[in-house]
């Protein structure tokens, strides 16, 4: 049974993830939408910074309660814990590697310039870097190549589950029925699927070398322990948002093409059933990022 303090790290782990995942989906979907509709390119950074101010403080508050959890204090007098843990353990720099990328990232704040999209991007890595530094994948030590893979798997994850959750909000705000803005909304439809194509391929090779290093050394049956089972559970979802993601992009994405020449009553219905797997996907896509805050908090050794 997990103590509180543990539990509420993974509730504030899961929720961190989310927001990392919105504010890169964001970043991804400026560059592919721009001003379309409702959605612009300012509205997107303002989600971006919002998600990232977000970020800060579940940083904030996850390092008070990993202060109270490693000094055993009561979560309400864990303050003094705090410079300890900061300057005298390996979560503390890895703490601050991470939150100096949310930083970075929020330096760019609303723009939409090359050199802000540069300086969020940059943020996103070395947040991923400190959260990578923080995982079980630190765990053979620092400037692994398991570390390097964990950070590409995370960014790539990201950069899957941010796109897909950003884009259903944004294709549910589309109010723009003009003919040039159904060919600009299937462009960023076939856009979207082939940058979750290729984070799905990034994520399956990297996601199967950190399962095959995380269960190395169990002595029980892999469903047998904790791990095992919310590893399953984990890929449960990652099938289910391949499956819808792959029936946009085989059945109605190939419609949505035929259709912008042709009846715009069957467009607008065939762009709604886009919409809605869209949708479906995305809620998979934040369970899937909840299941893996609980992975981080399980330890893959049995027993």
């Amino acid at each position: 049974m997990m103590d509180p303090p543990v539990i509420a790290q993974i509730i504030i782990a899961a929720t961190q993830d989310v927001l990392f995942a919105i504010a890169v989906g964001a970043l991804a979907c400026s560059a592919m939408l721009g001003r379309q509709g409702r959605v612009s390119r300012a509205k997107l950074g303002c989600w971006r910074l919002g998600a990232l101010c977000g970020l800060a403080l579940g940083c904030g508050l996850y390092l008070w309660l990993q202060a109270a959890v490693m000094s055993g204090a009561p979560p309400g007098d864990a303050g003094p814990a705090v410079v300890t843990v900061l300057t005298q353990s390996h979560f503390g720099i890895a703490w601050a590697v991470g939150f100096s990328g949310v930083v970075i990232a929020g330096l760019a704040r609303t723009r939409e310039s090359r050199r802000a999209w540069l300086t969020a991007t940059a943020g996103v890595v070395v947040y991923a870097s400190g959260k990578a530094a923080a995982s079980h994948a630190a765990d053979a030590g620092e400037f692994t190549l398991r570390e390097a893979v964990h950070v590409i798997h995370l960014c790539a994850t990201t950069l899957w589950a941010g796109s897909v959750i950003v884009a259903a909000c944004a294709l549910h705000r589309w109010d723009d029925s003009s003919s040039a803005a159904a060919a600009r909304r299937v462009a960023f439809c076939r856009q979207l699927s082939h940058l979750a194509t290729v984070a799905l391929a990034v994520v399956v090779v990297t996601g199967l070398y950190n399962a095959m290093q995380d269960v190395a050394h169990l002595d029980a049956p892999l469903l047998s322990v904790r791990y095992g089972q919310m590893l399953a559970l984990k890929l449960a979802f990652v099938a289910l948002a391949v499956l819808l993601g792959g029936s946009n992009r085989m059945i109605y994405l190939p419609r949505l093409e035929s259709a912008l020449t042709g009846d715009g009553a069957v467009l607008l219905h065939t762009q709604r059933g886009f919409d809605r797997l869209l949708a479906v996907e995305a809620l998979a896509m934040v369970a899937v990022l909840v299941v893996a805050a609980v992975l981080g908090h399980t330890s893959p050794v049995s027993g």
